[in-house]
């Protein structure tokens, strides 16, 4: 299967290839930064680039991640950001900062696993 952005665009001072699974998910968790997490999205044309919003969600994502050792569906995610990032506490604000399948692109670009109900 090949990756859903352009992993080869990516700043090699960064991470590697070598870092990404096929479908281009970040293999460990641990190895993501911020900066990692932007120079993806950069490479990911339905993004181009974070805004502190990004971010928030970037970071709710991962601290689900920590707390439950799981990627959530969809629905959960946004009940949790209602807590979390309330600005995105609806399907539709999600969709719009992560266009067409949000919680790939923020489980990408937020170094997790994929989420159980991307295909």
């Amino acid at each position: 299967m090949s990756a859903f952005w352009q992993i080869q665009a990516l700043d090699l001072a960064l991470a590697s290839a070598e870092q990404f699974d096929g479908e281009g998910f970040l293999r460990q968790p641990s190895d993501w930064t911020p900066a990692l997490g932007e120079a993806i999205a950069a490479c990911i044309p339905a993004l181009a680039a974070l805004s502190a919003e990004h971010l928030a969600v970037l970071n709710a994502a991962r601290d689900f991640y920590q707390r439950y050792q799981r990627m959530p569906t969809t629905r959960v995610f946004v009940k949790y950001l209602s807590t979390e990032v309330p600005s995105v506490a609806n399907s539709l604000a999600l969709m719009r900062l992560f266009p067409d399948t949000p919680m790939r692109w923020v489980a990408i670009c937020a170094g997790l696993p994929k989420p159980p109900n991307c295909f």
